[in-house]
């Protein structure tokens, strides 16, 4: 990172010293979570929301800062567990090992994949990249890998520690949330942000906008990869319908709209949002009431999600918060004139 772009984080940090803490707070309390909460908790809750949090983070990369659409960040997620547990599980390779080259071969696939899928541009794009899914479950259950991917019934009995697990995972969160912060502070992340806007203007500008989409995709790719190791290593079993599935597919996406799509704290709401959601309908209190139904219906609440952000805050919560501080902000200008010493250090304020 250049120097500019480090005195930049530097400012922004002074500049805002209550998202400085929150972050610090959030760190703290992730960091005592195995010693305050038991094992179905780490494993049934947390786990899944930094998996979350790290894949909707991975799909922002390009999905939200470029505005491509990406429904097959899946595939990268499934191609880094199965790997990783090829390698590890079946093969029997130093963790580490197996962890960087699953994220290498995550990123060289992404590599692959953005020849072809760069050709197309928004509906068109993001119905290429959902059909990869369906397409990596077929290869993890073709009968000539069956050696190493036992077909349908998956990988089961990956060695792990759920602390150790968890700590990675959540080490990893926080690294996913850096990336995306210094991208989106980096001259790179301007160039992502040009083309979302106009990528016509931005090539004419001067912007080589293929090559700054590829490399948007390859670190989503990698970044997705090393979430699905972390996955693998956490639960101990890798499934294809699990990793390949349409419902995953949808997740990252669903998660980064309902925040807010090319912001940081946007993944992070849409996420913690559902996983608090969720938590609760999974609850003792919940199960032993009426309501207990509930739990059955997971793919719909994502699907409600979705709803609920195209009909309400069609760019995200933070989008709809941003809208009613300005209206706020209008009303009280036309409630005071001008001339008013109360509206005058209101302007002197602003």
């Amino acid at each position: 990172m250049k120097g500019n772009e480090v005195r930049r984080l530097i400012r922004f940090a002074r500049n805002h010293p209550r998202v400085v803490g929150l972050v610090s707070a959030s760190i703290v309390l992730g960091a005592v979570a195995p010693f305050v909460a038991g094992k179905y908790v780490i494993d049934g809750v947390l786990d899944f929301f930094l998996i979350y949090l790290a894949l909707a983070v991975s799909y922002d990369i390009l999905g939200g800062f470029a505005g491509y659409v990406n429904l097959g960040i899946t595939v990268f997620f499934g191609a880094g567990a199965y790997v990783f547990a090829i390698l590890f599980y079946v093969e029997h390779t130093n963790s580490f090992v197996s962890l960087i080259i699953s994220a290498l071969v995550s990123g060289f696939l992404g590599y692959l994949v953005s020849f072809p899928m760069f050709r197309l541009k928004g509906f068109y794009f993001a119905v290429a990249t959902l059909s990869l899914v369906p397409l990596g479950m077929y290869l993890v259950q073709s009968p000539s890998l069956d050696k190493w991917t036992n077909g349908v019934g998956g990988i089961n009995g990956i060695p792990g520690n759920f602390s150790q697990a968890y700590y990675s995972i959540f080490g990893f969160a926080i690294l996913t949330v850096a990336v995306a912060v210094i991208v989106s502070k980096s001259s790179f992340g301007l160039a992502l942000t040009s083309i979302r806007e106009d990528e016509e203007i931005a090539e004419s500008s001067g912007i080589n906008t293929r090559r700054v989409k590829r490399i948007a995709l390859v670190i989503s790719a990698i970044l997705a990869g090393v979430t699905g190791c972390l996955f693998a290593w956490s639960q101990g079993t890798v499934l294809p319908d699990e990793v390949f599935s349409l419902y995953l597919a949808f997740i990252p996406v669903t998660f980064a709209l309902f925040g807010g799509t090319g912001t940081i704290v946007g993944p992070i709401i849409g996420t913690g949002t559902y996983s608090l959601l969720d938590y609760v309908i999974r609850s003792g209190p919940i199960q032993s009431s009426s309501l207990s139904f509930l739990s059955s219906y997971e793919q719909a609440i994502v699907g409600i999600f979705l709803i609920i952000v195209g009909l309400f805050a069609p760019d995200g919560i933070l989008g709809l918060f941003k809208r009613m501080y300005h209206r706020s902000r209008q009303s009280r200008r036309i409630h005071f004139p001008l001339s008013s010493p109360k509206n005058k250090m209101l302007i002197e304020h602003d």
